[in-house]
């Protein structure tokens, strides 16, 4: 990202070879968010009766409950299962993100001069 480090040295650059450099950059993170998106996660309530599928995006994409759990569990006990499940796949999805996104945040092109702020915004809270 040479354009980039002119910029931030304070030295004039190609603004058009900078936007160029920032819109590669932009790119390779919308690729990896879509490789995301279509990628499917599965998360199981504490005891597994109940298992959920959701998309990258984080929805519902299927649910299977145990026919056993169908008896054994009344109705406000199959709802919290059900939401562990759901939960759990969610998280399991969200922590591809997370590894994702730090991959990418970790692997800027070399001398990239805005590394550490993209490394700083992915750590705020």
């Amino acid at each position: 990202m040479r354009h980039a480090a002119a910029f931030n040295e304070g030295r004039e650059g190609d603004v058009t070879g900078l936007v160029r450099e920032v819109h590669g950059r932009v790119g390779v993170l919308a690729d990896l968010l879509r490789d995301l998106g279509e990628q499917v996660a599965e998360g199981t309530d504490a005891t597994g009766a109940v298992v959920a599928r959701v998309s990258g995006a984080g929805r519902l994409l299927g649910l299977a409950v145990d026919p056993r759990a169908m008896r054994d569990l009344d109705h406000v006990a199959m709802s919290a299962a059900i939401r562990n499940a759901i939960g759990a796949a969610r998280g399991a999805m969200g922590e591809r993100l997370a590894e994702a996104m730090a991959e990418f945040a970790g692997s800027p092109p070399p001398d990239d001069p805005l590394a550490p702020y993209v490394r700083a915004l992915l750590r705020e809270d």
